[in-house]
């Protein structure tokens, strides 16, 4: 997922977000204060019409309107020894997760681990 669609999430999550204390503090309001009694079913209709919003907010815009493009993930593993310096890299392969012991070090002998995984990001052009 790239970096400007997780902020437009983020966007939409935060409105979706205020729109829904909005609604909650409408509600409240046309609930316990008397002064605003005659304007009550108003008020709860706007309150469940913000509620609605909100939803349609977090729900449909928090998803890519366009599919995302078929990239491969450069994901890599990174393996270490708990003896000694040694450090490799190679593409990630399914099942691996970090602390997995993988066997001998293929430097000393000792015990080989896997140390870090990470995603390389890939530009688009």
């Amino acid at each position: 997922m790239s970096t400007a669609s997780r902020k437009r999430q983020s966007l939409l999550a935060m409105v979706s977000i205020g729109l829904t204390l909005v609604a909650f503090i409408l509600f409240v309001l046309a609930t316990f204060v008397s002064q605003v009694a005659s304007y009550s079913t108003y008020i709860m209709f706007v309150g469940l019409a913000m509620l609605i919003l909100s939803w349609g907010i977090y729900f449909l815009g928090g998803r890519t309107m366009k599919p995302a493009q078929n990239q491969k993930e450069n994901v890599m593993t990174v393996i270490g020894c708990k003896n000694c310096d040694y450090r490799e890299e190679r593409q990630f392969a399914s099942g691996d997760y970090v602390t997995k012991e993988l066997g001998p070090c293929k430097k000393c002998s000792g015990s080989s681990y896997i140390r870090a995984i990470y995603e390389v990001e890939t530009k688009k052009e």
